[in-house]
């Protein structure tokens, strides 16, 4: 096939505790993450003329070697040969410097992308080692669901769906590099530390409300502390009556678990009249 188009989905981080520092410096990582049910959408189209050629609706979005979906496309012409050109084209609807996952999962989208329309010539393993080399969330963004992730984010064990629930998910006006948001941490003195085994045994079991009670992330206070609309946010979804709220990922993305709909689009509306950017989702799973 020469043309393909897809959806390409973000993630939240249900709890995230950072157990430890490598001896490389890399800092490893417990947490549950979970596909939900906001995209960008991806087009790739075959050319005859050698070389990559990237768009993006947001400007400031690199279109070069600097975006992660481009250096995905180079990694795969050069693990398999193929031989020809691909233009492709990016409509961004994931918050941007969020935490959610935004550039990783346009990188793994990309890679499955390709891998399909040549006719799948890498097989999974080869494909999330690829996948690893190019950050950290991108191995967990090639499959989809409820995966626990540690190491560095390679170690990937699938755990029990997700629950029917409603998520609402709000940008703050700041954005946050991940790479400032572990200095930032390490300076932090009153770190938090999180069980990653609550998560698990709440979703085997299927208990929303257990779930919202293990939520918990190790950047959230350091950096809400830096960045306040963080906890402000948080403190709204949990007066409008989510079961609880939680930043994601190294932020800046807060959101909130609901198990009434009229609940979370009252809270979606309300976070929008503030012109925060804001949608309400449900999960998405394998």
């Amino acid at each position: 096939m020469d043309r393909l188009k897809r959806e390409s989905y973000g993630k939240i981080n249900l709890m995230l505790n950072i157990a430890g520092v490598r001896e490389d410096g890399y800092h490893t990582l417990e947490t549950v993450m979970q596909t939900v049910g906001l995209y960008d959408t991806i087009e790739i189209v075959k050319k005859a003329e050698k070389g990559i050629t990237m768009h993006c609706d947001l400007p400031y979005v690199p279109s070069d070697e600097r975006n992660i979906a481009w250096k995905a496309a180079d990694k795969f012409i050069a693990h398999t040969g193929f031989d020809g050109g691909l233009d492709i084209t990016i409509q961004k609807t994931i918050p941007v410097g969020g935490g959610m996952a935004g550039g990783s999962t346009n990188a793994a989208t990309v890679l499955n992308m390709l891998n399909e329309m040549c006719g799948m010539p890498i097989r999974d393993p080869e494909l999330e080692a690829i996948a690893l080399s190019l950050g950290a969330d991108v191995p967990f963004c090639l499959k989809k669901g409820t995966y626990l992730c540690e190491g560095i984010g390679e170690i990937m064990t699938r755990l029990a769906d997700m629950p029917k629930c409603f998520i609402v998910v709000c940008k703050p006006r700041a954005s946050v590099s991940s790479k400032n948001a572990y200095g930032v941490y390490d300076q932090y003195p009153n770190q938090q530390h999180f069980d990653h085994t609550r998560m698990v045994q709440a979703l085997r079991n299927r208990d929303i409300r257990a779930i919202a009670a293990a939520m918990g992330n190790s950047f959230e206070a350091p950096i809400g502390e830096l960045c306040p609309e963080i906890l402000e946010i948080k403190a709204k979804m949990l007066q409008m009556g989510a079961l609880n709220a939680a930043m994601t990922g190294s932020g800046s993305v807060v959101f909130g678990l609901f198990d009434n709909v009229d609940l979370a689009h009252k809270t979606k509306n309300a976070l929008r009249a503030e012109r925060y950017r804001t949608f309400c989702v449900r999960p998405v799973n394998r």
